[in-house]
């Protein structure tokens, strides 16, 4: 039997492997991926994840290398992962959490901040350069 952080580190090794396919993973990339549980915990989960994506600048949200829509993208990505009425597509996935009672809200932004440590800690692992 798998545990619920195999799979939470099996998640994130995936999409970093993904990433690196398009870019390696810098020390700008890394320091910003290990301030998002911070953002999270001081603006709210929701609230963070439209920073991410405000971020984007009108760029194509579709290339992993944008720091900003690779954090929402895995985070949308997780979370559908733990619930699948949550959709990865930003508009939707929006919506669907807009619609959630406090508990899988609370239980969403918890798992979210359970794989980020993940993702902090391999993309620390995997830094190219200073």
């Amino acid at each position: 039997m798998i545990s619920k952080e195999q799979k939470r580190s099996n998640f994130v090794l995936n999409e970093l492997t993904r990433l690196e396919q398009s870019q390696p993973i810098d020390k700008e990339f890394a320091n910003f991926i290990v301030g998002t549980p911070t953002m999270i915990l001081e603006n709210g989960f929701a609230q963070t994840m439209a920073f991410l994506l405000s971020k984007c600048n009108g760029n194509d949200k579709r290339i992993p290398a944008n720091k900003h829509y690779f954090t929402f993208q895995t985070i949308a990505g997780w979370s559908h992962e733990i619930n699948n009425n949550i959709p990865t597509d930003p508009r939707a996935f929006f919506s669907a959490v807009s619609n959630l009672d406090q508990h899988d809200y609370l239980t969403i932004q918890e798992e979210a901040l359970k794989m980020l440590q993940w993702l902090k800690r391999y993309a620390r692992a995997f830094q190219r350069g200073e």
